[in-house]
């Protein structure tokens, strides 16, 4: 099988503006958050207009009814009030009025505003709870952007920034690698059923999954095709998901013969066997706090590869210049399943 290609080697690789530019991640994050605020803003800013600058006019209360104790819960209710206005340029209206108290509303007169959403009596001594209530769930949004952030995707983006300082570092998104001065490296194709030649490896030992990670009902197997920059063939990769098993992925030579199986084995870890069963190497993050990072090791725990996310879309991968053939294309296509999250 055609080896994975290996990187270009530049001198002088542009990596610095990369290494500097905008997290792509960061800036998504960001965008939810102001669309989130801008939300929850709506609603405070209309009841400021109306109280503030609303149509003033004077309300008389004909009815009220309780609302039922579930309100703010599924099958809730809340307090309706009743009545009829007049503004001070004398127009008149009939209908719900917010913001009053049920329980003594009835058969009362208030000085009330106009606003877009109605007629509001009282002014934020009665209407600050809503918008307050509301911004909980907003604050809860936003400290878990900042822990997903801080926790997984800026520890990932330092060592991923790190690596692009290396030699021969490539750029790993959804179908494609890029050397570090963003020249074509290797094509990802999506292959409709299992390529002409295709021998199933169907090694014994693969493990549970644990807890509650469970897979796609009834599992499934799908096939991609790795190609070099001239669209030459390089390997197959048949990524096999199971209900109860955990994952795996074979890697096949152009031909349809195995050459390597990539088998998970904790959620995280990897152990890469040949088609006997022989332990090549593993394959796991570089501790269990960056979930955004994978080290490849060879039998004797020397890491030949490491990569990382420098965000949502895009790793990086540095494999060693004297790393084995078989651990070079062990190394690439598990940057494709950890960036994919194909299981």
């Amino acid at each position: 099988m055609p080896s994975s290609p290996g990187p270009a080697q530049s001198a002088e690789p542009p990596v610095g503006a990369a290494r500097h530019r905008k997290s792509r991640a960061r800036s998504i994050l960001t965008a939810l958050a102001v669309v989130a605020f801008c939300g929850w803003a709506v609603y405070p800013v209309i009841l400021t207009y109306t109280f503030y600058l609303g149509e003033k006019a004077t309300a008389t209360v004909a009815e009220c009814e309780l609302g039922s104790p579930g309100y703010g819960r599924a099958g809730g209710d809340p307090d309706i009030c009743r009545g009829t206005w007049r503004t001070e340029g004398g127009e008149t209206g009939e209908g719900e009025i917010y913001n009053l108290d049920a329980t003594e509303a009835e058969g009362r007169t208030y000085p009330i505003r106009i606003g877009p959403l109605g007629p509001y009596a009282h002014g934020w001594d009665r209407a600050w709870l809503g918008p307050l209530l509301g911004a909980v769930p907003l604050l809860i949004f936003v400290a878990a952007e900042v822990m997903l952030y801080r926790g997984i995707l800026r520890p990932g983006r330092k060592i991923a920034d790190a690596l692009l300082d290396a030699p021969g570092a490539l750029l790993v998104s959804d179908d494609k690698t890029r050397d570090a001065d963003g020249s074509p490296h290797t094509f990802v194709r999506n292959l409709p059923a299992a390529p002409p030649g295709h021998r199933h490896l169907d090694l014994p030992g693969r493990e549970r999954r644990r807890g509650r990670d469970v897979g796609p009902k009834g599992g499934r197997t799908f096939f991609q095709s790795v190609v070099d920059a001239a669209e030459r063939p390089l390997m197959l990769l048949e990524h096999r998901s199971d209900e109860r098993l955990e994952p795996e992925t074979v890697l096949l030579d152009p031909s349809g013969n195995p050459r390597l199986l990539l088998r998970r084995t904790d959620g995280t870890r990897f152990v890469i066997l040949d088609p006997t069963g022989t332990e090549l190497g593993t394959a796991g993050p570089a501790d269990p706090a960056r979930i955004l990072s994978l080290e490849v090791w060879d039998t004797d725990e020397k890491v030949i590869a490491e990569a990382a996310g420098r965000g949502l879309m895009t790793w990086v991968l540095r494999i060693d210049e004297d790393a084995p053939p078989l651990l070079r294309d062990a190394a690439l296509a598990l940057a494709f399943v950890k960036l994919r999250a194909l299981y």
